[in-house]
């Protein structure tokens, strides 16, 4: 117990021993001893008896409470009630000399997405003095403070970077030199720290598109034609206005979209047909040979193949057709065989199903296994689990779809799997959507999996798109139908859908999870990840550990196929600080058929430390001006000759840079795209507490094109960032 000499004490405490005590007490705190549930109870119960033995027969109760017992017990009770009293007194009043500890909080501690506009908030837990404690306060990364404003007890810190930089782990310290209102200085150092979301994204400029339909609600729904005795093979005409059908009885029928009186084409004995990518002519077989109608003059001219054609279709706008031995086409001096079709035994033992749209790949069946044959190469492999039904083709003859269990599976047409979507049966759309129709409801949804919705309930057997993407024929009760979706929502772009496969990568690797991080590997991919060098190992540990990355930059970089290349940092931390990093620039390709990104390259820089200066945190390139965004607040003086952009020669471009809250911009740029450049950030820069940045920093990106170019999804080819520190 430490206290200071009080002479009211003294003249309460007269007594001698008790006084004597008090000095023990005032040369030395002894801690307190601990009191365990056992001793508390013995010392109740002892207490209690010896009240009840007070209270038995003998002497009054009032003469043993003034006897020299009752009056000794009398003046130790008060002795300990003026000691308890002196105790709770120095602990609620610090200006007496007793023990108060400061405690330092914030709501932003230990959080990871700190708003960026937004002041620093720091608690304390009783009345600060001002000044002091403004003068305590110390940020790094390096940050010039505005202004400090209180509300009771709680300080906000102004950053004059009007509010925090992105991607930035920041460290809130409270220096021993505050005080409390009544004098009490820190006993030690406060530290606060959390981590800022990253930069807004630049808003892409949308393309023109038709208003859709509201979700859920069909259109133009009608009968076109009655067919008893079940439908086949539903064919649309390129430009939608016409639907082409197999019906009961063999014949080939034609009716138009809109409505109308059905045409009968061929009154029999049809068992395939096929329209050209032209849509002029129309290829069927009838009793064993290939009629090609001419639909312009309603010519037909007839090839008689052998062996007998089983499933015809065309490719390059010439006919093609499979045979029980092979795939063949028509050529000048008659049948040339394409290529043969595997066989078991010297033996052919396929069941041919279906030629893709552009006649490339063909469907079949052998030996209890479901296979796609790449027909130029010869090539084949096998599709899901054994005896899995084929069910359709992508448009552009790169996805297939077949049963799995319980579920339609999309694939590439290298048996990569994409997803597993509901039951039903499927139709493929030029708008890239699934249509699942089935004896009680209608749904839509992307190949991907992704934006499932319901359109419908009620019987819709068979769904077939048109090429336009949202007319469809269906099958109920005997009749064919047709009706109109509505236009899917808009698809992500695909910088947005390379970036979530960069982040679920990323993701996955710091879950430690190695067979999710892998299946979103190209072969490629595979193989640079499977290397020797520590940093590209898929999983990362030890300590300091993984413990989170962002984007430093991120681009698409051409098409067909889309790729996309992002600069990823990885962070390291001890105890919850960064401590170090390293960059890994990811090059990402849209695979054909499946159309999702894939990780197909990965390159490394060297792993860097933190705290000894300012760090880049973000990169923004555009055709007239790229913009570098730091964590710290910079020497306004040292940007000019310490941030600049070279060509390929080596040759200084671009205006003189403007250096504005955290971020440097270089403006008079002429980016040519496919061009190469390089951001150099030399090491002359300084933050504002005067040190400078720890190496080089050097970008080398190439010139964006065209904003539009994305076929797709608005977005042409950007820049290729290419992230390096130079010693």
């Amino acid at each position: 117990m430490s206290m200071q000499h009080d002479p009211e004490l003294d003249d309460v405490l007269q007594d001698q021993e008790l006084m004597h005590l008090a000095g023990l007490l005032r040369e030395g705190r002894m801690s307190d001893p601990p009191l365990d549930d056992a001793f508390r109870s013995a010392l109740r119960r002892q207490l209690m008896n010896r009240a009840w033995g007070m209270g038995g027969g003998g002497t009054p109760w009032w003469q043993r409470a003034f006897g020299p017992a009752g009056l000794a017990w009398a003046g130790a009770a008060a002795g300990v009630v003026l000691i308890a009293a002196v105790v709770i007194f120095n602990a609620v009043n610090p200006s007496t000399g007793g023990f108060n500890e400061v405690i330092v909080s914030s709501p932003m501690s230990d959080q990871s997405a700190v708003r960026l506009g937004q002041p620093i908030l720091v608690k304390f837990n009783q009345p600060m003095d001002h000044p002091s404690t403004e003068a305590a306060v110390q940020i790094t990364p390096a940050t010039t403070v505005s202004a400090y404003s209180w509300d009771a007890n709680t300080l906000a810190v102004l950053p004059a970077s009007n509010g925090l930089a992105p991607n930035t782990q920041y460290q809130v310290t409270i220096g021993p030199g505050a005080k409390t209102a009544s004098g009490q200085l820190l006993s030690a150092p406060k530290t606060i720290t959390f981590v800022t979301q990253p930069p807004p994204s630049p808003s892409p400029t949308p393309s023109p598109s038709p208003s859709p339909t509201p979700r859920g609600v069909l259109t133009g729904q009608h009968l076109l034609a009655n067919v008893q005795g079940g439908i086949s093979n539903v064919l649309w005409s390129p430009d939608s206005s016409t639907v082409y059908f197999i019906g009961g009885k063999s014949a080939l029928d034609s009716v138009p979209a809109a409505g109308g009186d059905v045409t009968v084409i061929v009154p029999d004995g049809v068992t395939s047909a096929a329209i050209s990518q032209a849509g002029d002519q129309l290829a069927y077989i009838r009793n064993g040979k290939i009629e090609i109608l001419t639909l312009g003059s309603a010519t037909t001219t007839e090839v008689a193949p052998v062996p007998a054609p089983l499933v015809v279709g065309w490719a390059k706008g010439a006919v093609e057709w499979t045979t029980a031995d092979g795939v063949y086409t028509q050529g000048a001096g008659g049948q040339v065989k394409v290529i043969s079709l595997p066989t078991i035994g010297g033996v052919s033992t396929v069941i041919v199903i279906s030629l893709s749209p552009d006649g490339s790949h063909l469907a079949f069946f052998q030996d209890q296994s479901l296979k796609v044959l790449d027909v130029a190469t010869g090539n084949s492999v096998a599709l899901g689990v054994p005896n899995a039904q084929f069910l359709g083709w992508s448009p552009d003859g790169t996805g297939v779809m077949y049963s799995g269990p319980q579920a339609v599976v999309t694939s590439d047409l290298f048996g990569k799997s994409i997803t597993t979507l509901p039951t039903g049966a499927p139709s493929w759309s030029s708008l890239d959507e699934i249509i699942l129709g089935s004896d009680a409801d209608l749904w839509e949804v992307r190949p991907d999996g992704s934006g499932l919705t319901k359109l419908a309930e009620g019987t819709f057997q068979f769904p077939v798109w048109a090429p336009n993407g949202t007319a469809f024929t269906y099958f109920r009760g005997g009749a064919l139908y047709t009706a109109s979706a509505p236009l899917p929502p808009p698809r992500p772009t695909a910088l947005d859908a390379a970036a979530t496969v960069v982040n679920a990568f990323m993701q996955a690797r710091k879950a430690g999870q190695l067979e999710k991080a892998t299946a979103l590997l190209d072969d490629n991919g595979k193989k640079v990840y499977s290397g020797s060098s520590p940093a590209l190992n898929l999983l990362v540990g030890g300590d300091p550990g993984f413990s989170r990355y962002y984007l430093l930059t991120q681009e698409i970089t051409g098409t067909q196929p889309d790729t996309a290349q992002f600069v990823v940092r990885l962070v390291f931390s001890h105890e919850k600080r960064d401590v170090s990093t390293y960059e890994e620039t990811l090059t990402l390709v849209r695979t054909e058929g499946s159309q999702q990104f894939l990780v197909h390259n990965s390159t490394t820089g060297p792993v860097l430390t933190l705290g000894k200066g300012a760090e880049v945190v973000s990169v923004e390139v555009s055709p007239g001006i790229v913009k570098i965004t730091f964590d710290s607040d910079l020497q306004a003086a040292t940007v000019p000759a310490g941030v600049i952009i070279l060509d390929s020669k080596g040759k200084q471009i671009g205006a003189t840079p403007v250096y504005v809250s955290r971020t440097v911009s270089i403006s008079g740029l002429d980016l040519k795209p496919g061009k190469t450049y390089k951001l150099v950030v030399l090491p002359t820069v300084k933050d504002v507490s005067g040190n400078n940045i720890a190496a080089e920093y050097d970008l080398t990106f190439v010139g964006p094109g065209d904003s539009h170019g994305d076929k797709q999804n608005g977005h042409g080819s950007a820049p290729s960032p290419l992230a390096t520190h130079s010693p």
